[in-house]
C-alpha cells in the first residue's frame, strides 16, 4: 500500500530569490504561473496541495534549494492566533514592542511557538528580536513606513556558536544563506542577553524546526526516519521491491 493522499498546508514565509522558486515550482505544482506568482506575492502565505508524501518531496526539497523558510502541516491549517495569545507574557513586554508586533500578519508565526521576545536594534533600527521554535526574528518598521518588515534566520541555517560582541549588549549571530556566511549583530539591553541566547540554543537544540519523514515497509519491516532533505526518493523498498508507507512528521 502506498501512501495516502492527503492535504498538506505550507506556510511560506519567505524565500531568496522569488523568481526562481517561482519558475522551480511551476515546474512540479499543477498550477499556473500566475497563480504561483500571486502567492509569492503575498508572502506569508498558506500553499494547499493535495497529494502524497512521494509527491509533496520534490516540492519540499524544491523548496529547501531555494533556501525558502516554511513550515508545514499534515492535515488542514491552523487556526492563525494574534501574538498576544501565542506568547503569554506578551502583556509584560514593551508597550511599543506590542503596538509593532500586533501589525505583523499572523500566518508569520503560523506553525510556531514564540518563546521569547526582546527588544534589540540591528543596523540602527530599533525593533524586537522574536525566538520562535523554528527561527529568529527581527522586527521592526522604519520611521514613516506604514508596514512592519522582518528578517528572519531559520534553525536550519544558524551555524554554532552564537557570539557575544566586545560590548555587554551584543549578540552576533552566524549564518548561511543563499547569498553568503551572515554575521548579523544585534544590540540588546545587556540584561537579556544571557537568557536571549539561551532561549535561541534551547530552541535549536529542541529541533520542532525539523521535518521529518517515516518510511515503513509492511512486508520485509523495514524502518527509517529522515529529515526531508536527506529522505530517498525511491517509493519501493530497496530490501523486498513492495512499496513504502510513508508519512510526514513535523
Amino acid at each position: 500500500m502506498s501512501s495516502e493522499y492527503k492535504y498538506y498546508s505550507i506556510i511560506l514565509k519567505g524565500c531568496y530569490n522569488r523568481e526562481h522558486l517561482e519558475r522551480r515550482l511551476e515546474k512540479i505544482l499543477l498550477r499556473g504561473r500566475l497563480a504561483i506568482k500571486m502567492a509569492l506575492d503575498t508572502i506569508p502565505c498558506v500553499i494547499i496541495y493535495k497529494g502524497n508524501v512521494d509527491t509533496i518531496i520534490p516540492i519540499f526539497k524544491a523548496l529547501i534549494t531555494e533556501y525558502a523558510i516554511i513550515t508545514i502541516f499534515a492535515d488542514g491549517v491552523p487556526p492563525t492566533l494574534p501574538i498576544a495569545k501565542k506568547y503569554r507574557d506578551f502583556l509584560h513586554i514593551n508597550p511599543n514592542l506590542q503596538a509593532l508586533l500586533i501589525d505583523v500578519p499572523e500566518n508569520l508565526w503560523l506553525g510556531e511557538a514564540i518563546h521569547r521576545i526582546i527588544p534589540a536594534s540591528f543596523l540602527d533600527e530599533a525593533g524586537a528580536l522574536v525566538v520562535s521554535s523554528h527561527a529568529i526574528y527581527f522586527i521592526d518598521k522604519p520611521a514613516g513606513d506604514t508596514k512592519s518588515r522582518w528578517l528572519i534566520i531559520p534553525y536550519e541555517q544558524l551555524n554554532d556558536p552564537l557570539n557575544l560582541g566586545e560590548q555587554e549588549t551584543q549578540l552576533i549571530i552566524h549564518y548561511q544563506n543563499a547569498a553568503v556566511q551572515q554575521n548579523d549583530v544585534f544590540t540588546i539591553p545587556r540584561e537579556f542577553v544571557a537568557s536571549a541566547k539561551r532561549s535561541i540554543e534551547q530552541a535549536k537544540l529542541a529541533q520542532k524546526y525539523l521535518i521529518k519523514i517515516k518510511t515503513h515497509c509492511i512486508t520485509c519491516g523495514y524502518r527509517s526516519e529522515d529529515t526531508i532533505a536527506h529522505a530517498p526518493t525511491e517509493t519501493h523498498c530497496q530490501h523486498c521491491g513492495k512499496p513504502y508507507q510513508r508519512t510526514i512528521i513535523v
